[in-house]
């Protein structure tokens, strides 16, 4: 499998579009499309979204939109990190780490993101930083991502 971990803010929206910018959810699409990889939410906007159909109710609003905008084009969200622990220096890159751990086999994947937090550095080759003012996930982005995916 292979494996999209994405944040939401400064990704899929940008200083076009601050709620859900489409033109990021297209090249979100060719990601998918090239790939066939799968999408896990990383984003602090994870704790709206909910797999179980029987909790579909309580999405957020936001999520509701990223995820019908990746519905209409044949895309869907397959899973959330965990939980940030509370307390703790506990940053994404431990929270993807640990999604890998608990979800192998993973073939490969690559990490989309706005913020270079202190514990991405494990993925620094897997890493693709996009930025809110310059577009989100411009297709430059995108198309770093689909090489990250299908060569590391």
């Amino acid at each position: 499998m292979k494996v999209i971990f994405l944040d939401v803010d400064g990704v899929m929206n940008s200083i076009d579009n601050e709620w859900l910018d489409l033109k990021c959810v297209d090249n979100l699409h060719m990601i998918v499309k090239a790939t066939d990889a799968k999408v896990v939410i990383t984003s602090s906007w994870r704790t709206g979204w909910y797999k179980e159909a029987e909790k579909k109710h309580m999405v957020s609003p936001e999520m509701a939109a990223l995820e019908h905008a990746m519905n209409d084009l044949g895309m869907e969200i397959y899973d959330k990190t965990r939980p940030q622990l509370g307390g703790i220096m506990d940053f994404r890159g431990n929270q993807i780490k640990d999604y890998i751990e608990d979800h192998s086999p993973i073939e490969s994947f690559v990490v989309i993101d706005d913020i270079f937090f202190p514990d991405f550095g494990q993925f620094e080759d897997r890493l693709v930083l996009t930025d809110f003012d310059e577009g989100g996930l411009t297709m430059e982005r995108a198309q770093e991502a689909i090489y990250i995916l299908n060569h590391a």
